[in-house]
């Protein structure tokens, strides 16, 4: 039997954003959750699908766990969220990924287009904590987010 614990040890977060202020706040709002799982950030649409699949210039790095949580701006330069997370869900590969969908507007109306794809809740941008433990236990997801003070146990 799998305990949480070490399924927690193996999650990680994708964050794909390419606003730097966002990746800031959402950064902190990550830490002030207590949550330490490894973080990559992807600034280039461009190039996600290729880190999601370790192929192109990721084809050397480790495979992702099966546990990786993405968290996916709307507004992205180049490719837009919506296009992105179609090609995350209707790849065999990347389809059971968590996508959570930042947003600059719960009012917006890629939101609701983003839950028909396949999008498995939306964190109103700017990202704050209660939101972050509020989406994940809503996805049953709090297994996978590691505090220090979880990890101290033991």
């Amino acid at each position: 039997m799998t305990s949480s614990r070490s399924k927690a040890d193996n999650v990680e977060i994708v964050l794909i954003e390419d606003n730097a202020s966002d990746v800031l706040v959402t950064l902190n709002a990550l830490k002030k959750a207590s949550i330490c799982n490894k973080i990559h950030v992807l600034k280039e649409s461009g190039d996600v699908m290729d880190f999601l699949l370790r192929a192109g210039s990721f084809a050397g790095e480790p495979q992702l766990p099966a546990e990786t949580v993405v968290l996916l701006s709307l507004n992205l330069s180049g490719i837009h969220g919506l296009d992105l997370l179609r090609k995350i869900k209707e790849d065999e590969r990347t389809k059971h990924f968590p996508v959570i969908l930042l947003s600059s507007s719960q009012e917006e109306r890629g939101v609701m287009e983003g839950y028909k794809i396949g999008a498995n809740a939306c964190i109103v941008k700017p990202v704050d904590l209660a939101k972050i433990v509020e989406a994940a236990s809503e996805l049953h997801l709090g297994w996978l987010l590691i505090s220090p003070g979880e990890a101290d146990l033991q």
